[in-house]
């Protein structure tokens, strides 16, 4: 029985490029039982048949949609958010006449990050005058046709302001519905991302989310989506990851950009002119971002206030009481919170990234411990543990930079990243430099 789900996990990787993990092979297993029985065929075997048949069916569609996790909130990963008002708006309209503004939210899910940015959009000041548009896209039909209504509950509006409720929304019993002014920015369309070809004639973006959707796929797929998305983002495009992916591992063009509270991706030269290739010259001098307010009486829409949050040192600890209490898979949901809530913190990233080890899900860690990376690459500890998960997974060339880094890293102390790290197994900085050296000069095996 084992051996015909896997199949139907590998099939599932081919197909989407959604990667089933070891521990979701089981919850595989129990829908593929239930949608045989539902279509009438025998069992996982018949179920996995009726896939290959038919590549296009509907049923394909609805698998996908039961397989993926839809987030249910508005003004979900504030420092994005607040970046896209704050710092992107004002520099991409500074130097410039009214024009168009482009966003594409892949894997839109419900609708909730499209409905955050188009309320973003429609009360900046800096865009009286400017047309924009959001294209969202999701391989899930079911969520799509539920973003098109423009529905939301109690919970997902939890972080709107109250002034931004009234203004665009309309209340329906125990849901809210956006105003159809607003709503018609929006275009809501089926895409898979990892097909070979995207159909999006609305490019090029200038600002791609795309976000907490690279999780799902292999390293492999993960290359081509990247690739699909830098041939529709404008030269002067900005792509948005979620707070633990990274494309540093990958090798592609787009480079890393510092936005203060989070980081983005752009292109290394930043030309002003939209048929320019990303190499081209700029046309423009550099521009100061414009005032918030200029241009205009209205003051910029209130973002949400921040969630209140305990102090990091407390959530760590309670994680760590979950893991020493045997309880890894809340230590590592824990874990996944405090890395949500101090998305700059590399030491809450290195602290998912174990809770991931720890349930035997190294890829995971890998994303958790590369996001560290990108926020401390000086730290020791976050490069040896990149290259012991690297180890792990037989990528031993990378691995070995990483302990060639680690150990330089080691001679020159950047201060503790946690203090209680070593309770967790990771090794002194002493300690890493002893076996770092080991590894470096070949005297052990480095997948050991």
């Amino acid at each position: 029985m084992r051996d015909v789900v896997l199949e139907l996990a590998r099939e599932i990787e081919a197909t989407s490029g959604f990667v089933i993990p070891p521990r979701g092979l089981e919850p595989l297993a129990a829908l593929a039982r239930e949608r045989a029985m539902a279509l009438g065929v025998a069992g996982i075997d018949g179920y996995l048949a009726r896939l290959r048949a038919q590549p296009e069916s509907h049923e394909w569609r609805s698998l996908l949609s039961r397989i993926t996790v839809k987030e249910s909130r508005l003004f979900r990963g504030r420092p994005q958010i607040e970046a896209l008002a704050q710092r992107i708006v004002p520099e991409f309209v500074a130097g410039r006449a009214a024009g168009r503004l482009r966003i594409w939210s892949a894997g839109c899910a419900r609708g909730e990050e499209a409905a955050t940015l188009a309320l973003v959009l429609a009360d900046h000041p800096l865009l009286a005058g400017w047309q924009w548009s959001i294209l969202a896209t999701d391989v899930d039909d079911a969520a799509l046709a539920d973003a098109e209504q423009g529905l939301y509950g109690v919970r997902a509006m939890g972080g709107v302001p109250a002034e931004v409720v009234e203004r665009h929304f309309e209340r329906r019993g125990e849901l809210y519905e956006m105003r159809p002014r607003i709503r018609s920015h929006i275009h809501y369309r089926h895409q898979n991302l990892a097909a070979p070809q995207l159909d999006l004639p609305e490019a090029p973006f200038d600002v791609i989310f795309l976000r907490n959707v690279l999780i799902y796929f292999s390293a492999e797929v993960q290359r081509r989506v990247v690739a699909s998305v830098e041939r529709v983002l404008a030269p002067r495009g900005w792509l948005f990851l979620g707070p633990s992916e990274s494309l540093l591992p990958l090798e592609v063009a787009l480079r890393p950009r510092d936005l203060g509270t989070c980081f983005c991706y752009g292109w290394p030269s930043r030309p002003a002119s939209p048929s320019a290739g990303p190499d081209a010259p700029s046309v423009l001098p550099a521009a100061e971002p414009a005032a918030a307010g200029e241009g205009s009486d209205r003051p910029p829409m209130p973002l949400p206030p921040a969630p209140a949050r305990l102090p990091f040192e407390e959530q760590a600890a309670a994680m760590l009481a979950l893991l020493d209490a045997a309880e890894p898979e809340t230590g590592r949901r824990a874990a996944s919170q405090l890395r949500l809530d101090y998305p700059e913190s590399p030491a809450a990233h290195l602290l998912e990234g174990l809770g991931w080890l720890r349930s035997g899900l190294p890829e995971r860690a890998l994303l958790a411990f590369r996001a560290a990376r990108y926020l401390a690459p000086e730290l020791a500890e976050i490069r040896f543990l990149l290259g012991r998960t690297l180890a792990e997974l037989g990528r031993r060339d990378q691995a070995r930079r990483e302990f060639r880094a680690a150990l330089a890293a080691s001679e020159r102390p950047a201060g503790a990243i946690w203090a209680e790290l070593p309770r967790l197994g990771v090794p002194d900085l002493e300690t890493i430099r002893v076996r770092c050296r080991e590894l470096v000069g070949g005297e052990t095996n480095i997948s050991d």
